[in-house]
């Protein structure tokens, strides 16, 4: 070996110590950055109320039972509900268990996002803007705190995907195979949109020629079957019904009609969702319209199989865009409609990377970079102002204000009239079961209506059972659906109707109420009513 080489090689050493250094810098910063931004979310939500988030209600009822699925949700997969399983398990059913795994997925998807970025680009600076660029994402700077749950585990194996592909396409180390195995295995029980990102990704890959000769082989496999063994217990409990399959997907739907209102989320979804981050980029990157419209209209492989950043910026522009297309194809031929925009969040989350890609061989100069800073900065301080008008203001600030509705008074009520822990609670509002839980952990809890579901060993045929619905139904229309499950001779209309006064740092007591209905039976030899059929106003 000359020494010539020798030089190079150790050169090339210590190049390559020097960017594992400065990534592990940079993962250090986010984490710590993401940190701050976690306990500053969570701890005010915290201190402000611990009425549940409106996704979160149904997730802790469905949560009462470990299953491999869920026929309420089949169209949804477990994992979310097994990992908040495991948790109550040593906590109980309690509020703080959300924000723990909600804000611990975002720290964790935050790590991937930068470390995905890092490798796409090559560039620390811009990776670190990539991360906060979710700050400019009206779905993740404001609806990730109140609306999510099962798309937290898909944000996370949607970027740990991204750059576990990365990895193995610079790197070349068969170990990161099994890590690929497990992060698929787990993103197919996260979210429906997380299986067509991955399709997408995968095609992306094989369309380019170096990346398929490095990708595809015995141990990517492996990996699959790997995923597969993962994922087998809710595929299949899918397959175990056929009508279980035809609630995801529709295939044997009775006749066909265009869905405009489905096609036209489709259509609008990338920009839904990357709002506004994909309007200010433009504003503050002088050129940046002008490098995207290129790579739109230039959708070669450009140096396939050099392994160069603009094959791995490519690689996320074609996966974004066949994602894209099938979010089409599945509102046309599935007739998929009615989405909330967090819900196609899986199939455009790596295209920041892309969108950062371009502003930096846009013609910046260093002071774009500190405005784009200073300005999610500002944004973001902004968005959280305004939640803590909304969590501690509420009226006029908020409109249905969930976080002040008084379950926790409700509940005192509910207890002064003989509900205890070993009462079996029936409920017909989604919000109000859901609230209930961590009220009463002991107390097994039935929903009719929103979700439809009975955990198991519950019964509510013997001992004391209470009966609650919102109080905007009226007993007749309850009877309706508490017919099966009441004792002969008694209705929903035996019940009491028990309004509840708001509670405000800064009103008087009672400017707001919400109602709800209770019925109380005692199940033995004799049926019985416990409490009265009469109207109560409390506390005014």
């Amino acid at each position: 070996m000359s020494d010539a080489t020798a030089q190079a090689e150790a050169g090339a050493g210590t190049g390559n110590a020097d960017a594992a250094r400065q990534t592990q810098y940079g993962v250090g910063f986010v984490v710590g950055a993401a940190t701050i931004y976690s306990l500053l979310h969570a701890g005010f939500r915290l201190l402000s109320s611990r009425v549940l988030g409106e996704d979160d209600v149904t997730d802790i009822v469905l949560s009462q039972d470990l299953l491999a699925g869920y026929d309420s949700f089949p169209r949804q997969p477990p994992l979310y509900d097994w990992v908040l399983w495991a948790v109550q398990q040593l906590t109980g059913p309690r509020f703080e268990n959300f924000l723990v795994i909600k804000y611990g997925a975002l720290i964790a998807a935050a790590v991937f996002l930068y470390l995905a970025a890092r490798r796409a680009l090559g560039d620390r600076l811009f990776a670190l803007l990539t991360v906060e660029s979710l700050a400019l994402i009206y779905s993740i700077s404001w609806r990730y705190h109140e609306g999510f749950t099962h798309e937290v585990g898909a944000m996370v194996a949607v970027l740990a995907t991204a750059w576990l592909v990365l990895r193995i396409a610079q790197d070349r180390r068969t170990p990161d195979f099994a890590w690929l195995g497990l992060v698929m295995g787990l993103g197919v029980l996260t979210e429906p949109a997380y299986t067509v990102f991955l399709v997408a990704l995968l095609i992306a890959v094989a369309v380019q020629p170096g990346l398929r000769m490095a990708f595809f082989g015995q141990a990517f496999a492996l990996s699959v079957l790997g995923a597969l063994a993962i994922a087998s217990p809710y595929l299949l409990w899918m397959f175990e019904e056929p009508r279980r399959l035809y609630w995801l997907t529709r295939l044997w739907h009775d006749g066909w009609s265009f869905n405009w209102d489905g096609f036209w989320d489709a259509v609008r979804g990338p920009v839904a969702y990357l709002s506004p981050l994909a309007f200010i980029l433009p504003v503050i990157f002088p050129g940046w319209l002008k490098t995207a419209w290129g790579d739109l209209k230039d959708w070669r492989i450009s140096g396939a199989g050099s392994g160069g950043a603009g094959d791995y910026e490519r690689l996320i522009l074609h996966a974004t865009g066949l994602a894209f297309a099938a979010s089409v194809i599945g509102a046309v031929v599935f007739e998929v409609s009615g989405l909330a925009v967090h819900v196609l969040m899986p199939l455009y989350l790596i295209s920041v990377i892309w969108l950062f890609g371009v502003a930096r061989r846009s013609e910046h100069r260093p002071v774009h970079v500190q405005r784009f800073g200073r300005l999610a900065l500002v944004i973001a301080l902004i968005a959280f102002t305004a939640r803590m008008a909304n969590l501690y203001v509420m009226d006029p600030v908020c409109n249905t204000c969930r976080w002040g509705i008084p379950y926790d008074a409700f509940a005192k009520e509910m207890r002064a009239r003989g509900v205890d822990d070993r009462t079996t609670i029936v409920s017909l509002d989604n919000e109000l079961s859901g609230n209930l839980r961590p009220l009463y952990p002991a107390s097994p809890v039935i929903t009719r209506l929103y979700p439809n579901f009975t955990p198991e060993g519950a019964d509510w045929t013997r001992g004391r059972v209470a009966y609650v619905w919102e109080g905007g139904l009226d007993p007749e229309m309850a009877q309706k659906h508490l017919r099966f499950l009441l004792p002969k001779g008694i209705e929903a209309g035996d019940g009491e109707r028990i309004e509840v006064p708001w509670r405000s740092w800064w009103r008087d007591t009672g400017y707001r109420t919400s109602a709800w209905h209770l019925l109380v039976v005692e199940k033995g030899l004799k049926k019985r009513v416990v409490n009265t059929g009469r109207e109560n106003r409390l506390g005014l």
